[in-house]
């Protein structure tokens, strides 16, 4: 009897250290990002706008550069709240129900409703092509790299507006006013509408502000602007006048005045001009950021990155009509990524 009670604590024992064993290379497994089940990834967006389009192809082939693709070990789902608050809220309810381990935002409104929504990380969240985290409000600590929430991080990228501002006043001398549409409930314009004010200040020119709820405001309103007397149009970081750019175009030619925006994409849609982030550049930082956290590295320990790729682009067409002669540097235009003119769009 004494001998079976030997065995059965031996084969007991055995498979102890069996089940630890298998246990531990679980846990290795997951933290290397090859566990047994479909690692799964979000990715969302607010809109369908270039700037975040980019953004999310950059991230997209970085993260296929590092072996994280489609396939037997990654799911990616694709989201996209349309420029609707509401459904932006629905799907980041979804995204932090317990089916996502990571989640990649793409617009300081995403990065907003998925972090109030993931207050007790349970899933991990990578965010990019956001002005400023710390207006966002999300829990970013100023001047801290590592302050921010353990289950947080990502990437700032704010366009400084004294550059797009002081260029028009070297453009047009007699510059004296202003305008600029823009939603205030997104934070991201109201920081790019606080900096405006401070440099209109310093420039000793007239900033005149136009509130935009939605899409459909936004030609109204510069409309509006136009004939308050602004001399040139801002199209800041704003994502509902990103998606109604025409509008403000077609207003501003009205007056026969340009429009100047922090927003590259701007500049084919009629814009003279745009000084921005190159947002393919920082999803791909973004893809470099995400591959670490699903390698096994704790976001906690990840650095935030405050990061402006610049990029400039010219549309000569655009001074044809305007009322002031609005002249544009030859340093600049050979600078500028992007330049059109009679003979059509030259991309360097």
């Amino acid at each position: 009897m004494f001998s079976q009670m030997v065995k059965r604590l031996g084969l007991g024992t055995v498979l102890i250290v069996l089940a630890a064993a298998c246990l531990l290379l679980s846990d290795w497994q997951q933290r290397a990002g090859h566990s047994g089940r479909i690692t799964q990834i979000a990715i969302f967006q607010f809109n369908s706008v270039k700037l975040l389009e980019d953004g999310v192809h950059g991230l997209q082939a970085r993260l296929k550069e590092k072996g994280i693709a489609e396939g037997p070990n990654y799911h990616f789902e694709l989201f996209n709240a349309h420029d609707e608050m509401a459904t932006a809220n629905a799907i980041a309810r979804e995204l932090v129900s317990g089916k996502y381990d990571y989640v990649f935002t793409v617009s300081t409104n995403c990065l907003q409703v998925v972090a109030n929504a993931n207050k007790d990380g349970r899933v991990k969240h990578i965010f990019g092509v956001v002005a400023d985290p710390m207006a966002a409000k999300v829990g970013i600590i100023p001047g801290d790299p590592l302050g921010h929430p353990k289950h947080l991080v990502g990437i700032g990228s704010l366009m400084p507006v004294d550059e797009i501002m002081d260029a028009a006043r070297k453009f047009n001398p007699r510059l004296k006013k202003f305008g600029l549409p823009w939603n205030p409930s997104q934070a991201n314009s109201e920081k790019y509408a606080q900096m405006a004010r401070v440099v209109a200040k310093q420039m000793g020119v007239e900033l005149m502000e136009g509130s935009v709820e939605n899409t459909t405001m936004v030609g109204q309103v510069t409309g509006s602007l136009v004939a308050r007397g602004a001399d040139a149009i801002l199209a800041l970081g704003d994502l509902t006048v990103a998606v109604a750019i025409d509008s403000v175009v077609a207003e501003a030619r009205k007056g026969g005045i340009p429009v100047l925006s922090i927003m590259t994409d701007a500049v084919p849609h009629g814009a003279l001009f745009a000084a921005g982030s190159d947002y393919f550049q920082i999803g791909k930082q973004m893809g470099d950021m995400g591959a670490l956290a699903i390698g096994g590295e704790p976001i906690a320990k990840i650095k935030l990155l405050y990061s402006v790729p610049k990029t400039y682009s010219v549309n000569l067409l655009a001074r044809e009509g305007l009322k002031e002669d609005w002249r544009i540097p030859d340093d600049l235009i050979a600078k500028a990524t992007v330049v059109i003119d009679k003979t059509g769009t030259h991309k360097k």
